[in-house]
């Protein structure tokens, strides 16, 4: 019996899940509140926007590549993975503390790539895990975990940013989240053994010909996660300048926790009725319409009691996609040898939409329709994700 075939326990999903929701915050607090506000303080009211997309589109950027290394890394050194971990959390912590101390706009830049560099070293390793360690039966559920523990994450970076404060006490408070979190599972995950033909080259023909399986289930998730990525980017601007609310990083928490309370209950039943049912698709394909209801209705009507609803719809869509995009991702990776490598490829269609949303937003917030535009155009992208699901075959 492989460790695959092994059932994992309640006490590694609770460990595993809390790593992500530590990761997770040293992503989102940055996004949500830290930037914005950063970049308005630097930038003042004028620039704010080309500030933020800048240096989010960098730190994208670097997150594209440093995934997939990440992976290959640890691939190469024998589908090792808590080195992996560890190393990556160090990088991002030494981000976060860069950006602590940020009064210029490159340090800022620097400071984001090295978060960004640094934390999919833990995001690449913990995707990893789930190939390696869990059984198919229960994917569903512990993919539902990875995907609940990250809008967690959310709000926990969230609700730090606003409850210590904006700036440095924001920044260093998080730096001491995202390994507290990983802690448990430091001690508890265990690494298969190695063997010297596990070390001994990389697949470059199953790297760049993966198989369409592969590649439709790329776009699927490369779609859902723009749609999302469209709808936080510029949250914190679209409730001061066309909802018109007076304290906006308030309202984001708020927003965030409603999202992530809908998310998350969704998700997490919806893993276990995927196992039980052994169904995936049909829970891609609800994403993707309430996903794109939701955004439809932030387009249409910018009141506050509206939004709230909108931001419920979207986190129900959101919990839906992520109760099986684990699931979905691992059924059809081409091979077991390059698992951690093809994660770090699949998660690209996680990282590419945060260089994207901010260079397709900008233009459209500033000039070419607001936020409208933008929101409906959100739409559009989670109903060619449901277009895209009919191709991907393989699913049940």
């Amino acid at each position: 019996m492989t460790l695959v075939d092994i059932p994992v326990r309640r006490r590694w999903m609770t460990a595993y899940g809390l790593a992500m929701v530590g990761v997770a915050a040293g992503w989102f607090g940055p996004i949500q509140i830290l930037l914005p506000e950063q970049a308005a303080r630097l930038a003042g009211e004028d620039g704010k926007e080309a500030l933020l997309a800048f240096v989010t589109a960098w730190g994208a950027a670097v997150s594209m590549v440093a995934n997939p290394l990440w992976g290959i890394l640890s691939d190469r050194i024998g589908s090792r993975r808590l080195p992996i971990f560890l190393a990556g959390t160090v990088v991002g912590i030494a981000g976060l503390l860069v950006l602590a101390g940020a009064d210029t706009r490159s340090t800022m830049v620097i400071g984001w790539c090295l978060v960004q560099a640094g934390l999919n070293g833990p995001l690449a390793a913990l995707a990893a895990m789930i190939g390696d360690r869990v059984p198919e039966r229960q994917r569903g559920t512990v993919g539902a975990i990875f995907g609940v523990a990250q809008i967690v994450g959310v709000v926990l970076g969230t609700a730090v940013a606003v409850a210590v404060g904006q700036g440095a006490p924001g920044y260093i408070a998080v730096a001491i989240a995202v390994p507290a979190f990983g802690a448990a599972l430091l001690i508890m995950h265990r690494d298969g053994p190695v063997s010297r033909a596990e070390t001994s080259k990389i697949k470059w023909s199953v790297i760049t010909r993966p198989g369409g399986q592969f590649a439709w289930a790329w776009v699927i998730r490369f779609l859902l996660n723009l749609s999302n990525a469209l709808v936080l980017v510029y949250l914190f601007y679209y409730l001061s300048d066309s909802v018109g609310v007076a304290d906006p990083a308030l309202w984001v928490l708020i927003l965030t926790v409603v999202n992530v309370l809908f998310a998350g209950i969704v998700g997490g039943f919806g893993g276990v009725l995927s196992d039980k049912w052994v169904r995936r698709r049909i829970f891609v394909a609800a994403a993707a319409v309430i996903i794109a209801a939701g955004s439809t209705v932030l387009a249409l009507v910018p009141l506050t009691a509206v939004v709230i609803v909108a931001s419920a719809l979207v986190g129900v869509g959101w919990g839906a996609y992520i109760a099986v995009d684990m699931a979905v991702i691992t059924h059809v990776l081409p091979d077991a040898e390059t698992r951690a490598t093809m994660l770090g490829v699949a998660n690209i269609a996680g990282t590419l939409p945060q260089l994207i949303a901010p260079v397709i937003a900008a233009p459209i917030v500033t000039g070419l329709g607001g936020y409208p535009a933008l929101y409906l155009l959100t739409g559009g992208a989670a109903l060619l994700a449901l277009a895209a699901l009919p191709r991907l075959k393989a699913l049940p």
